[in-house]
């Protein structure tokens, strides 16, 4: 069996999460050993890194909730990637209950302090915030209401159902930023994450809170200068090495034991950060507890013939439709996770239903012509496109395991864990993957120099 000489530190997984550590670290002075099964700093992360909507690797796109700002930040640090690569990006959520006149809201300066801004008089605002905090502060078993199901767009089918905005949003943004239908999800959880602080809630002015990525920027030129900042600050780099299991102590990992026949020998004063999506890290270290459950979101991508200026996203509360998403030349469309493809064969009628539904709520809240940008495919009325039915890596947001978030520890005190999974406080996605590295990058210094 092959050995390497131990490293100061080891990350296992060369994903987003894993390469952002490996390399900030390296530029920390720490020596560090990268590895993974495949080629590290190659975009395979599962929320939205895909530059064409032919690939079937990802399940939202790339508009995301950041209020701190934590992707930018990051890639601010290193002049040759471009600014844009992460950009503000105009939300919209499109509420509707019943005979209600819809509510319009805008996002873009935060979701809950748009929801008590648009409520009537003092007291109104008042008790909406109050029962923001009641429920950040309440039972993790309580479960977001689920928003009135519709047959149609303009039916009144629903409107004697009791209900406020408020709670179709909770329900809406569940789906959307945590990818599992509504009643699965925690309401403490989502109002812990969406409820601001009180001071930025009487605020004057606001940084938007959603932002977007550019995949083609990222994969083109923010990745490859990781990779070559982490080789010249002596990162070392080993590619298609499978992690199949830990050795250990009652206290330390001992050995990184690869599927091909290598051992990794540690010492205590080393670490190790596995930066893994939840299968592979539940193989690794079945003491963490975190069952490999991802949820699953439906998407369908189209293809516009003309491109859009600035990265758009519309939240609604509709049967078929939760989130419509326009980067590029693409829209995306995130389904209800309580709607399921047919399989008698009538997709093309689906494609084209989904497609009218999104041309008709884009003109209603965004003021937006899809029709206008579409190149429909010949003799049908809808563009070209395709489905991408992909796992979400989110599997502590199902039933029971939200409150495990706060308890999460790892077996050995030299072991740290590493991605969008672990932060207690932040929405799924790139923001959360940022504020673990941030996280994870001070405990790592913080262990070594003991």
């Amino acid at each position: 069996m092959a050995s390497f000489t131990s490293g100061k530190l080891h990350v296992i997984g060369g994903g987003l999460a894993g390469a952002a550590l490996a390399t900030q670290l390296a530029e920390d002075g720490v020596e560090v050993h990268l590895y993974d099964e495949g080629e590290p700093f190659e975009s395979r992360w599962t929320r939205g890194m895909q530059t064409a909507p032919e690939s079937h690797k990802t399940s939202e796109p790339e508009i995301f909730y950041d209020p701190d700002g934590l992707v930018a930040d990051y890639f601010a640090r290193w002049p040759e990637i471009p600014a844009k690569l992460v950009r503000p990006a105009h939300c919209v959520m499109g509420l509707k209950r019943g005979r209600r006149k819809p509510a319009i809201i805008t996002l873009d300066q935060g979701v809950s302090r748009a929801l008590i801004a648009r409520r009537l008089g003092v007291l109104a605002r008042i008790y909406t915030m109050i029962d923001f905090w009641r429920q950040r502060y309440g039972n993790e078993e309580n479960r977001v209401e689920a928003a009135a199901s519709f047959g149609d767009f303009d039916s009144d089918e629903h409107a004697h159902k009791p209900g406020t905005y408020h709670r179709d949003a909770l329900a809406v943004l569940a789906e959307v930023l945590f990818s599992i239908p509504a009643h699965k999800c925690s309401s403490t959880l989502l109002a812990r994450v969406l409820l601001p602080k009180a001071g930025a809630v009487v605020a004057r002015s606001h940084e938007p809170v959603f932002s977007a990525i550019d995949p083609i920027i990222l994969n083109d030129i923010a990745l490859p200068t990781l990779r070559e900042r982490f080789l010249a600050a002596g990162g070392k780099i080993m590619a298609r090495t499978r992690l199949g299991d830990i050795d250990s102590t009652s206290e330390y990992a001992t050995d990184l034991l690869f599927n091909d026949d290598i051992q990794v020998m540690i010492n205590p004063s080393d670490a190790v950060v596995l930066a893994l999506h939840p299968k592979p890290l539940c193989n690794a270290v079945p003491d963490i507890g975190i069952p490999p459950a991802p949820a699953r979101r439906q998407t369908v991508a189209y293809e516009l013939r003309r491109p859009f200026a600035e990265p758009l996203c519309l939240f609604v509360s509709d049967d078929l439709v939760r989130a419509i998403y326009c980067h590029r030349r693409h829209i995306q469309v995130s389904l209800n996770s309580s709607f399921h493809l047919p399989a008698d064969g009538t997709i093309e009628q689906l494609v084209d239903r989904i497609w009218q539904r999104c041309v008709w709520l884009c003109n209603q809240y965004l003021n937006l012509d899809l029709q206008a940008r579409a190149q429909n495919v010949q003799g049908a009325e809808h563009p070209n496109f395709s489905f991408i039915d992909a796992e979400a890596p989110f599997p502590e947001f199902t039933p029971g395991h939200a409150a495990l978030r706060n308890r999460l520890k790892t077996p050995w005190k030299n072991l740290f864990l590493c991605g969008d999974s672990f932060p207690v406080d932040s929405a799924p996605g790139p923001a959360a993957l940022f504020a673990s590295v941030k996280q994870v990058r001070q405990q790592v210094l913080a262990y070594l120099k003991e």
